[in-house]
């Protein structure tokens, strides 16, 4: 008795190592699986970044020859007047002591977009902006490239408080990746310029 009741209890124990072997190796197929399906999205989501930072950088060269074309023509004498302020304070971190949400620091890329635009009819309620969805590029076919856009403003840098200086300002761009109407990357370059008569 004691024999026979020895190999059943091995053969228990048997039975139990295999279903721990098969499920830790379905465990491991099915994390496999997992991880190479995510490779093409990381992949397109990585592209995406890429595209909306080269957006981004379109714009700022763009909006930054037009400044310089501003202030040699003699059409700006400064940046006093040119800073957008509207919706909601956004260049105010604070108002009355309390803090703005509506601070374009505290917004992502898209609640400021959406902000200026609350419609979503590709015209901006607000003024003055330097581009607004600004298209840049031309897709395989030659036509404008409507998925990849820059929109820039210029922020009152002494706006939170300091000492008024309308030489130098924040020039805010922000690059997006568009699929049809939802936005699948953005970036924000933020540069502080300043202008130098006669520089």
């Amino acid at each position: 008795m004691n024999v026979v009741t020895a190999r059943k209890r091995e053969r228990g124990a048997g039975l139990f190592i295999v279903i721990i072997l098969v499920a830790g190796l379905a465990a491991l197929g099915v994390s496999l699986l997992t991880l190479t399906s995510m490779g093409p999205k990381m992949s397109g989501g990585l592209r995406s970044q890429e595209e909306a930072f080269n957006a981004a950088e379109a714009g700022f060269n763009t909006v930054h020859s037009l400044i310089k074309g501003y202030f040699s023509g003699g059409t700006w004498l400064n940046f006093d007047g040119h800073y957008l302020t509207q919706p909601s304070n956004i260049a105010l971190p604070f108002i009355s002591g309390a803090v703005n949400p509506s601070y374009f620091r505290r917004m992502t890329d898209e609640e400021i977009l959406l902000a200026l635009d609350p419609e979503k009819d590709g015209t901006a309620n607000y003024a003055p902006l330097l581009a607004f969805q600004q298209t840049f590029a031309t897709n395989e076919s030659g036509a404008t490239d409507t998925r990849l856009a820059y929109t820039a403003f210029l922020i009152n840098d002494e706006a939170a408080g300091g000492a008024a200086d309308p030489n130098d300002v924040l020039l805010v761009v922000i690059g997006v990746v568009r699929s049809g109407t939802r936005i699948l990357a953005s970036t924000r370059l933020e540069i502080v310029l300043q202008y130098v008569a006669g520089g």
